[in-house]
């Protein structure tokens, strides 16, 4: 196959709209469909190749800290109630509803679904068990924490770490049955696994850790992380670009703040598919765009545009996106 049909003009990156145009083109597929077209591309691009392996751009180190545990003083509740009185000696605060709660002389545990005024706390399930608790130990504890933003998943085996020896020591990622045997509600200094679970308020991805943490340390892991899909767009019309100029004018229909720094843009009277010419945009402010590299050796006044963001991955896998959103296609042609 002709070496033009990988990359375009000027760029070795391949923007998701040259991808779409280029696959419709080699399938002889409809323009009325090109939204099918990318949409497959981007399901290559997130689940295809972005899953399938732990490929090393994509990984990404952070940490969480842990709480420390409260363990302060006794805590007093009868049989199937629901509300805790402590000694005197314990603070009480609001950060700790949504905790869990251990009583030594009982077997269950409980989530801290509120408080009672400053000295109490009331939980959920109700108190379980024939034997009241009066003053009696208890440990107070969060066991899951919130991941960072753009978290996939962890590596295959977990990411999730700490050190000993000078050495990072794996904490396992468990599937939930494992886990379930491994659970422990005794706090430790040494977590022996973890599952990812469910989401925060924020959309943050949690884990959650077995023993539950004893002290307020920091545990540091490595993730895969999520890349957002590709998209476009061509709202409006360019007002101008000077030859080989950096700034892009555009109307007041122009959709710039759609776009991101690193996107690419081209002229589409200049050149579609295999025959684009792509220009990055380092800076977007209003209706202006700058590009990192001067425009082409033409002025341009009242054109079409289209604005494309590229896969984040190295560029000698960009064509494998294109190749497999073919192959995909190819594969559906009869329905």
């Amino acid at each position: 196959m002709d070496r033009s049909v990988v990359v375009s003009k000027n760029i070795p990156e391949i923007p998701i709209t040259e991808i779409v145009e280029r696959a419709s083109q080699l399938l002889g597929i409809r323009e009325e469909v090109e939204k099918k077209v990318r949409g497959i591309a981007n399901d290559v691009y997130l689940s295809d190749i972005g899953r399938k392996e732990d490929w090393s751009f994509l990984i990404a180190t952070s940490s969480i800290t842990f709480v420390e545990r409260s363990n302060t003083g006794t805590a007093s509740i009868n049989t199937g109630g629901a509300t805790i009185t402590f000694s005197s000696d314990v603070t009480i605060t609001s950060a700790m509803t949504g905790r869990k709660i251990k009583f030594y002389d009982n077997d269950y545990v409980y989530d801290i679904v509120g408080m009672s005024g400053t000295t109490g706390a009331v939980i959920g399930p109700t108190l379980s068990g024939t034997r009241n608790i009066s003053s009696g130990a208890y440990e107070i504890f969060p066991p899951v924490y919130a991941l960072n933003s753009d978290f996939e998943r962890f590596p295959k085996n977990g990411g999730l770490h700490y050190f000993s020896g000078g050495r990072k020591v794996n904490v396992p990622e468990k599937s939930y049955q494992d886990y379930l045997e491994d659970y422990s509600p005794n706090t430790s200094e040494i977590q022996e696994s973890c599952r990812v679970l469910g989401t925060d308020t924020a959309g943050n991805r949690l884990v959650e850790v077995t023993p539950p943490p004893q002290s307020a340390i920091s545990a540091e892991y490595d993730y895969i992380r999520r890349i957002p899909p590709m998209r476009e767009t061509t709202a409006g019309l360019i007002g101008n670009i000077d030859a080989n100029g950096t700034t892009v004018r555009g109307d007041s229909n122009t959709q710039f703040a759609q776009a991101t720094t690193g996107d690419f843009i081209r002229i589409d009277a200049l050149g579609t598919g295999a025959d684009s010419e792509w220009y990055p945009i380092l800076a977007i402010s209003g209706t202006s765009i700058t590009l990192r590299t001067a425009f082409a050796n033409t002025a341009v006044t009242s054109a079409s545009y289209t604005i494309a963001s590229v896969p984040r991955i190295p560029t000698m896998l960009h064509a494998g996106i294109l190749y497999g959103t073919i192959v995909q296609l190819a594969a559906g042609q009869n329905d």
